[in-house]
């Protein structure tokens, strides 16, 4: 076997893995849109660095047939092209969104990222029903003194009211205020560029009236939420010229 040959092994088995890897950041951790707003195309690159470009390029350079050692160098390749991989998969893994959270008339991820920066222990939403990230509502307090008081304590302490794990509730239609849409016309002016409403249309069908949008705040974009205006059911993702 030459050189050549051996880099088209391993990079079959490279592709392999990476197809693997790719299908679960795609499918389960970073799902829908998440992919475009919260790191999931960044981490795919990461992996297809590692996975795709680290361990063949190696065996390219140190291949050769008859060698001393070959075997012991191929072993090493393994092992680093393994190790980074392992590394790239649990940066992937824990950048992952958790939720996608509703407060204050609009929608935010959080990730395990978003709590551990804070000094915080990242919650466990396995008893929260649905599948990651899971869609919830932040439910403040009821009382005008209290609910005032708790937003001052989290101003002082620069957390986002979107990482109140401990108010956390499945998000419910109810939930969701039509006062809080954003103003068509307003996103009809930010849009004149970019033409994501045009698109909207030609994928969902209807008018734009038929729709309520409501800000969204993801790690790599500020797009919006798109619902429908009558079931209050969740229809798309809208991106607007400031998520580019």
């Amino acid at each position: 076997m030459n050189r050549v040959q051996a880099f088209l092994i391993h990079l079959g088995i490279s592709l392999t893995i990476f197809g693997v890897l790719a299908y679960i950041v795609v499918a389960v951790w970073y799902p829908d849109f998440f992919f475009y707003t919260d790191g999931g195309w960044q981490g795919l690159r990461l992996l297809l660095g590692v996975d795709l470009v680290l361990g063949p390029l190696l065996t390219l350079i140190v291949y050769r047939a008859g060698k001393p050692g070959l075997r012991l160098d191929l072993t090493v390749i393994g092992a680093i092209q393994a190790a980074c991989l392992a590394g790239g998969v649990w940066i992937v893994h824990g950048e992952r969104p958790l939720a996608i959270v509703y407060v204050d008339g609009a929608f935010y991820t959080v990730t395990a990222q978003s709590f551990r920066e804070l000094a915080l222990p990242v919650p466990d939403l396995g008893a929260l029903p649905g599948a990651y990230p899971k869609w919830l509502a932040v439910k403040l307090p009821d009382d005008y003194e209290e609910q005032s008081e708790l937003r001052a304590k989290m101003l002082r302490s620069n957390r986002m009211l979107s990482t109140l794990s401990d108010r956390y509730e499945p998000l419910q239609e109810t939930d969701i205020d039509v006062v809080d849409a954003q103003a068509l016309d307003d996103i009809i002016d930010r849009d004149r560029d970019s033409h994501a409403l045009a698109q909207w249309i030609a994928r969902h069908g209807g008018a734009l009236t038929d729709y309520d949008f409501y800000t969204f705040g993801g790690r790599y974009a500020l797009a919006y939420l798109g619902f429908d205006a009558k079931s209050r059911q969740f229809v798309g993702y809208l991106p607007t010229p400031s998520s580019t």
